[in-house]
């Protein structure tokens, strides 16, 4: 489905949202003007003329040759750093060409070497001097006899060492077998590193888990795209960045904006990422980059669009794959603003976010907490309608995206008849219960108000069946923790 057909539903909320907002339908100019004509250059037109004068093809022109044998390699080379010096058939392919390279240069140092003897021509006539192709074929014929005298050399000789191992001693070969650094040799020929001490010593650094705990890292250690060794180390460091992406309540500051205009922008991004199919880290880095910037810059009511779609287009240059186009934003807004407007707001909202968007998500939170405590997909779904939910209240913009996930996950539990906080949560999460009750009971009472006509987007969306319709599922009126 296209960008623009799967859009034309968004034309009516667009016309609702902008009769909010105090919008204007601005004409787009563009639909009117010519094609650009491009003129093919100077240098194109004289280099092809000159190509057919002379019969000449281009590399992708001419015929492949079906006899000829192509070489195959990797992609990325070789890329093992160690191997076992010990076994002949893990021999490096580079020792063996340093050793071909020393003997080839050692032959023509010594055919240079000799004394060229250059008889006087006193005689009128002129010896007869060879032709192109003889001497072609002289030097092809001295190739291969150098190459086959070089090989029969390093079929007859021993291994090279390097340097560093040619002055080992026999001590070293009486090592134990823990300490194996003699069977490794490092791609730079440097000292070599212990590869068992290596991995015993990462072993032994590994935090000892409380009792209780699942070891979700160590399950998952052989997944490559888990990144189990770092994952610990990677939310640990999206926690300390918490404290820079603070947001402070701004309605008070904005003359022109408030609660309700922003609870209704929010709901039109979500249509905007049901439409376009974009990743729900897409959605949270938008909205938090429409906070960021409200609560530093004051904007005017009929930019108020301009802003939540241009959060948009930056957070799909940031996380998705192929991101929609500027003009596709731009027909989501049924053309109110101009290119101009939108890449302007751009480079406003980058210089005032300070180029960083590394900002922590509480919906990668979610997916941390979930994978640890084996969350089935439905729990994970309702606390997903929970946490986007939570997007369009704005007394919870201030909040922590860390606590934030946690709560909602909690909340999850409770609505399920379970109203505990195992152990493995705890020590993922880094929060205790007493720590969430607050924010449990601000999303209860979130999710207990009736919704609004105009504002119904996240509930249709997760009334379907692709989403479990957990937001069918009935809410408890009191909270039994």
């Amino acid at each position: 489905m296209s960008s623009r057909a799967s859009t034309r539903s968004l034309m009516a909320k667009s016309q609702n949202t902008k009769s909010v907002l105090g919008l204007k339908k601005v004409p787009n100019e563009n639909l009117n003007r010519p094609p650009l004509s491009r003129k093919p250059s100077t240098t194109n037109l004289l280099r092809d003329t000159t190509n057919k004068v002379l019969g000449l093809k281009r590399k992708a022109e001419t015929s492949n040759d079906e006899n000829k044998v192509t070489k195959k390699r990797s992609a990325f080379g070789d890329l093992t750093n160690a191997f076992d010096k010990n076994k002949e058939a893990k021999k490096p392919l580079a020792q063996k060409e340093r050793v071909l390279r020393n003997v080839t240069n050692n032959v023509l140092k010594a055919k240079t070497s000799k004394p060229v003897s250059r008889a006087p021509s006193f005689g009128k006539t002129k010896p007869k001097t060879a032709t192109r192709e003889e001497k072609a074929e002289t030097s092809k014929s001295e190739e291969v006899k150098d190459i086959s005298f070089c090989e029969s050399l390093l079929s007859s000789q021993e291994p090279v060492l390097s340097s560093q191992e040619s002055t080992k001693t026999d001590a070293d070969a009486n090592k134990t077998d823990l300490d194996d650094s003699a069977a490794y040799i490092t791609a730079s020929e440097g000292s070599p590193v212990p590869l068992k001490l290596q991995v015993e010593l990462q072993v032994r650094q590994q935090p000892q888990l409380p009792e209780g705990v699942d070891d979700y890292d160590r399950e998952m250690e052989n997944d490559l795209y888990a990144v189990a060794t770092y994952a610990q180390d990677i939310f640990k460091y999206y926690k300390e960045r918490e404290g820079k992406f603070t947001i402070s309540k701004y309605i008070d500051t904005q003359p022109e904006v408030s609660k309700s205009m922003r609870s209704i922008l929010v709901d039109w991004m979500v249509e905007v990422q049901e439409s376009f199919e974009l990743n729900h880290e897409t959605l949270y880095l938008a909205v938090k980059i429409v906070d960021l910037y409200l609560s530093r810059y004051i904007i005017k009511r009929d930019q108020l669009q301009l802003l939540g779609s241009t959060a948009l287009f930056i957070a799909c240059k940031f996380d998705e794959r192929t991101p929609p186009y500027a003009d596709d934003f731009l027909y989501i807004c049924d053309d109110a603003y101009k290119r101009k407007e939108l890449l302007s707001m751009e480079i406003k909202v980058l210089k005032v976010v300070g180029y960083d968007l590394g900002i922590p998500l509480s919906y990668r939170f979610l997916r941390r907490y979930a994978r640890c405590a084996k969350v089935s997909m439905e729990d994970l779904t309702l606390t997903r309608f929970i946490l986007e939910m939570s997007l369009m209240d704005y007394d919870l913009i201030d909040a922590s995206d860390s606590a934030l996930a946690a709560a909602a996950l909690f909340f999850t539990r409770i609505i399920r008849g379970d109203p505990t906080w195992s152990p493995t949560l705890q020590y993922y999460s880094g929060y205790s219960m007493e720590d969430l009750y607050h924010l449990v009971h601000h999303l209860h009472n979130m999710i207990l108000q009736p919704p609004k006509d105009h504002l119904k987007t996240i509930r249709n969306k997760y009334s379907h069946k692709v989403f479990f319709e957990v937001a069918l599922i009935p809410i408890p009126e009191n909270l039994n923790i």
